[in-house]
This record gives C-alpha cells, structure tokens and sequence, in this order.
C-alpha cells in the first residue's frame, strides 16, 4: 500500500499519542472504505459502549439499575412511566435504526430533511461513537403538529412543551425519544438563512448501512466542515476540530474547495479552514481560485 506522503510540518494527527506516520496510514485505509462501511465501524463502537455502560450501571446499582438508567442516562423523568419494566436492552442500538423510521415519516409527509452532525462526521470521516441523530428538516413551525401527529404514530414522544414552543417562534428544535427502542433524535426546523438553504440544496442519498439500497439524505462534507468550524468557533470544542480534520483527510481531493473557500469568507472562517486544511495535509488546496 503506497502512503501519501506529506511534508507539511502543519499535519496534525487525530490523538496527541499517534505519529504521523501512523495517522496517514489508518487514513489510508479509511479512504478505501464507502461511507456505509465507514459507518458500520462507528456503530460497532456505539453498541459496544452502550453494553458496557448497562453491564456497569448493572454491576453498580443492582436492583436500582433500570431507575438509575431512566434518570441518569435518559434524563428524562417520564421513561419510568413509559418503560415501567426499565428494560433498557433495546437502548443498545445505533442511530441509524431512529434514521429509519424518521426517513419513513418525512417521506411520507413529503418534508425535505438532512441528517448532520455527529453521523455525517462518521459517514464521511473518523468512525467514533455519537449519542443522537441530529436531523434538519424543510417545514414551518405552523405545520408542525402534522409532524408530530406521524411521529407519535410511530411510536415517538415529542415533549408537548417543545412543541408549544415551536409553534410561538420560541424554538426550532424538537428532540423526540422512540418509546420502544429508547433512541433520541434532535429535529431542526431548517433556518431561512442563505447558508441553511444551500446546505438543504446540496444534500445527497448516502448508505449509512452495509445495504447499499438503503439510502438516507446527509448533509454534503463541505457543509459539514463548515458547520463544525462555526461551532468550534464558539465553544472552543476539540471534538468539533477532530471531525473537521478526519472529513479532509478522508475526503481528500474529492471536496469542493471553490465552495469551501467562497463560504467560508462569508461565513468569517476563513483562517480556519485554511489551518483545517493544512492540519490535515491538503496545504494549498484551498487557494485554488473561485
């Protein structure tokens, strides 16, 4: 296997104890791999941290695990209701079991959606775990009990109190647990602003599955590396910074770099995303002209 070699004094590897020889080589092989495979490392990884953190709250609390799991894991004081046996088995599953059924109601309902975030980071970059599913979705806040009337059809709990306060314009977000499967998801009323428009344009059908014909709408990596760089930039967050560079050095030469640039101007990123880019060894990618 023949490495990209880099003299970019700038490369930054994912973990402060990996060399770089060692970072270009596992990224190397993560280039081989198509989103969907990419993914089901990751989800390997989620399941397996969910049964180690049920085997030890089990092996901490005794009988008072499956309370312990609804308040402390949940955090949410209506599960006991719901679950009374606080079963917490079906818990251990990956989010794209939640991407499913959702891809289901908004196709039914005909609404335009992305999934973003921690999934599409994963699809498109460094495998790691990720708690929720994170989805954007083309609707106005006075439609949203047509939404919410699918959801709870299908088993979701969407907080009454969220939902108030996205038909007032108070929010745009409503964070839905399945009843059944105790997965959480975070719906995003899509914003009106010039960047939110052209993400919802430029999304694209991605298998985030090892079945290929099981397809979802993900938000494109240029978008992603944005979005990241703009919340990096407020709170300061490593994670954020770790994901933008695992989506370059996976994504490599295949991104748009006239769009990266162009939008990271009017969006004020603009040093960040050239540091971003030569973190990840892809020095003068972004100087292409527009």
């Amino acid at each position: 296997m023949e490495l990209e070699s880099t003299t970019n004094s700038a490369y930054q590897p994912q973990a402060i104890d990996t060399s770089i020889e060692s970072d270009l080589y596992q990224f190397e092989l993560l280039r081989q791999k198509t989103p969907g495979e990419r993914f089901a490392i990751a989800a390997q990884m989620i399941r397996w941290a969910k049964i180690v953190a049920l085997r030890g709250m089990t092996k901490a609390r005794g009988e008072l695990a499956p309370q312990y799991f609804a308040q402390s894991v949940l955090q949410e004081k209506w599960i006991p209701r719901l679950t009374p046996s606080g079963d917490a088995t079906m818990w251990v599953q990956d989010p794209s079991e939640i991407a499913r059924m959702l891809h289901s109601v908004f196709a039914a309902l005909n609404l335009p959606y992305y999934i973003t975030n921690g999934v599409c980071a994963i699809a498109y970059g460094d495998p790691r775990t990720t708690r929720d599913l994170d989805v954007v979705v083309e609707i106005e806040p006075s439609a949203i009990m047509a939404l919410v009337s699918r959801l709870e059809a299908e088993g979701f709990y969407c907080p009454p109190g969220a939902v108030s306060d996205i038909q007032s314009g108070r929010a745009r977000v409503l964070s839905v647990t399945h009843m059944q499967l105790i997965l959480n998801a975070d719906i995003v009323l899509n914003a009106h602003t010039d960047f939110d428009r052209a993400k919802m344009a430029r999304r694209r059908l991605e298998a985030i599955g090892l079945d290929e014909s099981e397809q979802f709408w993900l938000a494109a990596p240029e978008d992603i590396i944005l979005a990241k760089l703009l919340w990096g930039q407020r709170s300061q967050s490593e994670k954020q910074w770790r994901d933008v560079l695992g989506i370059l050095k996976v994504q490599g030469n295949s991104l748009d770099f006239a769009y990266l640039t162009q939008w990271a101007a009017r969006l004020n990123v603009t040093e960040l995303v050239q540091r971003a880019i030569a973190a990840a060894g892809l020095e003068g990618m972004g100087d292409r002209p527009i």
